[in-house]
C-alpha cells in the first residue's frame, strides 16, 4: 500500500497565502516527482490542500522530513502543516 502525504494551510486563506501554498507545491513537485506522484493541476488549483500520492511505504518519512524541510525555507512553519494520510479500504 502506497502512502499519502497532505499539504495544508491551517489558516484562512488569502491570495498572498494561495501563492505562497502553490510555489511551495512547485518546490514539492520539483523535489519528489520521480518518487511520488505530484500533480502540478493539483497544486496550481490549490487554495489550502494538495497531497502527494504513490509514496513507497519505506519513502513515506523520509518525503515528509523533504516536504517539512521546504515549508521551514518558505518561512511557513506557522500555518502549514504536512501530515500523512490513512487510505482506508472497505473488506
Amino acid at each position: 500500500m502506497a502512502g499519502i502525504l497532505r499539504v495544508r494551510l491551517t489558516v484562512r486563506p488569502s491570495f498572498d497565502l494561495i501563492h505562497r501554498l502553490r510555489n511551495l507545491g512547485e518546490e514539492v513537485y520539483g523535489a519528489l516527482r520521480e518518487d511520488c506522484a505530484v500533480s502540478l493541476d493539483e497544486i496550481d488549483a490549490a487554495t489550502t490542500t494538495f497531497h502527494i500520492r504513490e509514496i513507497h511505504k519505506r519513502f513515506v518519512r523520509t518525503a515528509g522530513a523533504i516536504v517539512r524541510d521546504l515549508v521551514v525555507r518558505h518561512h511557513m512553519t506557522e500555518i502549514v502543516t504536512v501530515e500523512e494520510v490513512r487510505e482506508t479500504t472497505d473488506a
